[in-house]
Formats: structure tokens, sequence, C-alpha cells
């Protein structure tokens, strides 16, 4: 037998009378002694006068195990009648029975019990049909909430194993109120969308929207519609979004992701015809982006970081950068936590601090490294290849090359592989041609992959527009573009053409070749150190030796400056010579212009000389007029007239004989064709070349 706690308690109670008289009586005492069949004798004829002790008895009868009449089910009804009519008992007998346990709490604890045996056949059932039905049959017990819990959570588990928006939305109808409903709505709207998406296609989310158009992933189905008509990342199909998905809230971002490949023309006629278009909602960036077109921007540093500021010192951007580049195409590199990103004009960071390292924007893209490996991004940050290349190129002609795996194959724009990983090493195109190396040969293919010159040969290079240069064993020859040879490999060495000649080597003497590699120079002219540059034409001057001196020739070979020079510079009309150990400046007939008296002589690219005499430093142009002092360490043509000087490890910059830049900076360089960056101990300044004046930023 089970235990009946609140039956028990109501038989101790019956023990405790003293009188047994009347129908109720009597059943109680034959209850008592076990006598069922008397006991529900007397209960059942009570039903008639007496009808809630009655049934209060015969549900006492039918809930123990221990007799023929057992059945929890008439316990349950017989209790339930009991409750129900305990009310209508006239209060004398509620007291007279009450001493064998006639109350309204015992009946209330009479029927938990009968309700908990319910509960437990329920509960081990773990149905969700036999705990509703215990629900809805008994919403007094006191594991209703218990069982509420498991039926829902069962019910729940049941959909998410179907796992159809049918099954999600059949729970939530049954059970509202539920725990798990608001779970529920998030798998049915889910579900819903993968069911009605199936196939990926844009039509697919189209209809969906139609049909669910409060649906809490219609932002999602309107994303991918933007992504998948945009996925080519051209300016014809965001221009195409526009006008087909007007309603897109992505209609914004098409706009200006557009826009910006459209400055892949870094130019203000694109910024223009934007402008012109009242559709684009960024009208005011656009005006500023237009207004700072031309507008010079500046890094400066501040406490170890980086800003920008105009030419007239104001700050444009705050230092907030750990790196700060020069702005390419309207876009700067910045750095924040080691990353790389890319700051505008306007001061927005326009592409993410995210990338390992970056270079400047060409064309509209860019090269970046991302977990040890290389891709290419456009000025949205899109990728145009994916960051998976140990190498990669810009884009020439189309095709930019890539290597994966050790081996270089090229990449079309759109990220496709145009020709395979096949190659030792790989460079770029020009004029429809590549050259590529393959086992420690070079040759060279076209657009397509097919080689117009098979990588047969140790080096290959132009000789000029329709001939190359190439060697086997350490010798050159001459070959056309179909692989012909013209010049069998001979020569210790050939330059490629220039002024119509070109110097070479064969058996230890230089000699000058016409345009399809006949000789047409050899005059017995010896090999000296650097012959290869010296040796070129320019301006229809070379410099020989012969007879173990220097001298002069023009392009038809004639001596034009005597070789009787230790050594000789480049020059035309004036040029720097060597004798007695000492260099001095001469004509082109070899007469003394600058006495012979310095240590060197370099000629500079706008005609001046830098001299040296006891490693000091200074510039003469072609008389002997000093334009630097000779009292540097080193000097360097930036260009034009203008000489970085230094000494003691600091610099500084003359210009027409004045020094512009006085010599206390720890690094000078060229910024563009008008301004001179100058580093001082980490603190950025500008020389504005064009007004002549120093430019700081104005805290």
């Amino acid at each position: 037998m089970n235990g009946y706690k609140s039956i028990a308690i109501l038989l101790m109670l019956l023990l405790s009378a003293t009188s047994w008289a009347g129908r109720i009586e009597k059943g109680y005492k034959a209850l008592h002694v076990y006598d069922y069949f008397t006991a529900k004798k007397h209960f059942t004829k009570a039903l008639k006068y007496n009808e809630s002790p009655g049934a209060q008895g015969l549900a006492i009868i039918y809930y123990r195990d221990d007799n023929p009449f057992h059945s929890y089910d008439s316990a349950l009804v017989y209790i339930e009648r009991s409750i129900a009519t305990f009310d209508m008992v006239k209060e004398r007998k509620k007291l007279k029975y009450a001493k064998f346990g006639f109350t309204k709490d015992s009946l209330y604890a009479i029927r938990q019990d009968i309700s908990t045996h319910f509960y437990k056949e329920a509960f081990e059932t773990h149905s969700v049909l036999t705990l509703t039905q215990f629900i809805e049959r008994h919403p007094w017990a006191q594991e209703v909430d218990e069982a509420t819990q498991l039926r829902d959570s069962l019910a729940f588990f049941n959909a998410v194993e179907v796992n159809t928006s049918i099954a999600f939305k059949g729970f939530m109808d049954l059970y509202p109120n539920s725990q798990y409903y608001e779970l529920a709505r998030d798998n049915y709207y889910d579900v819903q969308f993968l069911e009605s998406t199936t196939d990926g296609s844009i039509s697919s989310f189209l209809q969906f929207i139609e049909e669910n158009p409060s649906s809490p992933l219609r932002p999602e189905a309107e994303k991918k519609i933007f992504e998948l008509a945009t996925a080519e990342n051209t300016s014809e199909v965001y221009e195409e979004f526009i006008r087909d998905y007007p309603d897109n809230p992505h209609v914004d971002k098409a706009w200006w992701r557009w826009y910006q490949l459209e400055l892949s023309d870094y130019s203000t006629d694109v910024i223009s015809f934007f402008l012109d278009s009242t559709e684009i909602p960024y009208q005011d960036e656009l005006l500023e982006d237009r207004s700072l077109f031309d507008v010079m921007l500046l890094p400066f540093g501040k406490e170890g970081k980086f800003g920008y500021m105009r030419n007239t010192g104001r700050v444009q951007i705050a230092a907030e950068y750990d790196y700060g580049s020069f702005f390419q195409e309207g876009l700067a590199i910045v750095a924040k936590d080691e990353k790389f990103g890319f700051v505008n004009k306007r001061g927005g960071l326009q592409i993410p601090c995210q990338f390992e390292s970056a270079s400047d924007f060409v064309n509209g893209l860019s090269i970046v490294e991302k977990n040890g490996r290389f891709g290419m991004i456009d000025r949205n940050g899109a990728f145009v290849f994916k960051p998976m290349y140990e190498d990669l190129g810009l884009l020439s002609e189309g095709l930019s090359y890539a290597m994966v795996a050790e081996r270089y194959g090229y990449y079309n724009l759109s990220g496709e592989m145009a020709i395979p990983h096949l190659f030792d090493d790989a460079y770029d195109f020009k004029d429809g041609v590549a050259k590529v190396e393959i086992g420690g040969n070079q040759g060279y293919i076209d657009t397509s992959g097919s080689f117009i010159i098979p990588a047969v040969h140790e080096s290959i290079d132009w000789y000029q527009d329709t001939l190359l240069v190439f060697s086997d064993e350490g010798l050159y020859g001459i070959m056309n573009a179909q692989a012909q040879i013209f010049v069998e490999p001979q020569f210790e060495w050939i330059n490629p053409l220039r002024e119509g000649l070109a110097v070479a080597e064969i058996d230890d003497r230089v000699v000058y070749l016409d345009s399809v590699g006949t000789i047409v120079i050899d005059n017995g002219f010896e090999v000296y150190p650097n012959y290869q540059l010296k040796g070129e034409f320019r301006d229809g001057v070379a410099v020989i030796k012969k007879k173990d001196a220097y001298g002069r020739i023009d392009k038809q070979g004639k001596i034009i400056t005597d070789a009787k020079f230790e050594n000789l510079g480049i020059g035309k009309n004036v040029f720097p010579g060597k004798k007695e150990d000492q260099w001095g400046l001469f004509n082109e007939k070899g007469k003394t212009i600058v006495s012979v008296q310095y240590d060197g002589i370099f000629t500079v690219p706008n005609g001046s000389f830098i001299v040296n005499i006891n490693d000091t430093l200074g510039v003469i142009d072609e008389v002997g007029n000093e334009l630097v002092p000779r009292a540097f360490e080193s000097i360097e043509s930036i260009k034009d007239d203008l000489f970085l000087v230094g000494a003691n490890g600091l610099y500084g910059v003359y210009r027409n004989e004045e020094l512009i830049v006085p010599v206390k900076y720890n690094q000078i360089g060229l910024f563009s064709e008008d301004y001179l960056f100058l580093n001082k101990e980490g603190s950025l300044a500008y020389y504005d070349l064009e007004n002549g004046k120093l430019v700081e930023v104005k805290e």
C-alpha cells in the first residue's frame, strides 16, 4: 500500500469517536475495520440525504488499493462531488461529522493526494498528452506548475525535432503563456525564413517579404537581396540595385559603394557627377569631399600620436593614430594597436584598422595583409581578392600575380584565376606580356598564360620594342618576340638599347650594338668598372677607356674627348675628370674649366656638381661657383636646385645658394612637389617650397 497521509489522519479521527450512529457513522465504523462492503453500502445509501460526507467516504474507499473497489478515477469523482456539495451541509451536521474528519480542508487534502497519484502516472508516461490531461483535470493540484513546465518542455523539444514553421506555430498557439513561447517564436521566424528562401534566390527573398512583411527577419531578407544583387561589386550592379529596389534600406549603402568605386578614377568630375544626382543621400559628405579635393593635408605628431593638418597649420584630423601616411587618392593609411586602416580627408575612418599591413591606393585598389596572407580591397574595404596569398601584385592590364604554395599565377579583377599557379616567380603585364620564371629559367607569357617565349633561358629582358636580350650559361644574345635568335649568346653583357645604341661586353672589350644587335662600334675599348652606366650614350656622348685612360666618344665611335684622363664622370658639355689623382671640370675638348683639386666630383642631374675634399662636401656649378659651402658630411640632390645637406647626424636644405631649412632635423624628405617634410625627434613639420615658409601645427 502507498502512504495515504490525509486519509490516515482521517482514520485516526474516526478512532477517537465515541458514538457510532446513523449511516455515516456506520460507514466509518465499517471502514475502520476494513469492512469495505458494509462501508460502501452505508456511504452509498447516505448519498441521498448526506451527499457530501457520503461521497467523502466513498472517495476514501475507492482511493485505497486494499479492496476490490479500488479506482482512482472513482475516488476523484466522489471527492469532487463531496467538495461540490460541502456548502449544502447544514452547520450542525458539519459540526457533528467533523469528529470523523469531515472538514473542507480534509476534503482538499484527500483530493490533493488523489491528484498526486495522477501526476505520478502522467510524469512516468512523459507524454505531452497525459500531462495536458492532468493539468486540465487537476487545475487545483500542487503539481500543476511542475507539470506545465514539463509539458511545455516536451512540447517545445518535439517542435524542435520536427523543426518546421508549422510545428513552432502550433506550439505558440497551444501554449501562449509558456516560458518557451519567445524561444519558439524566434525559431518559428528562423525556420519560416529558411523554408521560404531555400534556393537562396533574390525572388525567394522578395516573396518572403511580400508574404511576411512584419517578420523580424525582413531586414535579413532585405540584406540578402542587397548582397545577391551587388555580388559582382561593380558600379553597374550598384546603379541597377538603386533603380530596381528603391525601397530597400540598403539603397544608401549602394549609393556610397557606387560612389567609392567610381572614385578609382580620382577626380572632381566624379564627385560633381554624383552631386548632380539629387537622389544620393550623402550630399554633405560629397560637398566636403569636393572642397577638400585639392587641399593638402600634412601628417603631424603630438604626444606620440598622428593626425593631419592643413598647410596653414590648422588641425583637420585630430592626432589619435599610432601612424599616419600621406594621402593618396583621398585616403591615407593610419594605424591603431598595430593594425592598419584608411582615413578620408573628412576625418572619417573609411576602412577600419584591421590589417597587418597595407599599401597606398592605386586606381582604387590597395594590397592588404591579414593573418599573414595578402589580399586586395577596394575603397569600400570589400575584398577584390580574399587574403589568402603569400604574395600579391596590383592589377596590371587587368591581371594581378599571386602566390599560393610558393607558386605564382594570375587573377582577373573579379578574383577569378586567369592563369594557373605554375611559376616560381612572376611580374606585371606590360603591353600584353609578362615575364615569368620556372626552374631558374625565364620566359614571357601572354594574358591567356601561353608562352610566347618559352622559359628555357637563364634571363630575358627587353632590348627594344621587338627584340629581347637573353642569357645562357653566362653569355648574352638577342632574339625576337617569336623566340627566333638574331644574335647567338656570345657577349658577357648587353645593355638595353639607348639612343639607338647599346653598350655590350665581348672578349674583354666594350662594344656598341645597333637596333638589331649588330656590332657597329668596336674600337678596342677596354672594360672598366661601371661601364654599364657611364658607357651608355647620354645626349650623344659615352665614356670609354682605351690604353688604360678614359675619354669620350660620339655615336659614330669618334673620339671627341681624348683618352688622357685617369677617370671620367657623366656630362655633356662639362664633365668631371680625374688627373694626377685629383678631380676637376673639363669641356668636351678636354680643356680645364675648374682646376683639379677635389678628391671626388659627382654629377647632379640639374647640371651642377657635388665636390669632395677630405670627406667634406659642397656643391659647385659648371664654372666652379660655390652653390653649397663645402662644409658637410653628406649632400644629396633632392630635385632641381634642392640639396639635402647633413652634418653630425642632422640635416638641412639648400636652395639657390640659400640655406632654406636649418641643419637641425633628424630626417628630411620630399613630401610632394611643393613640400618637404621635416622630422625633429618624432615631431613633423613641413617646408612650403612655393611660398618659402615653415608649416607647423597650430595648437
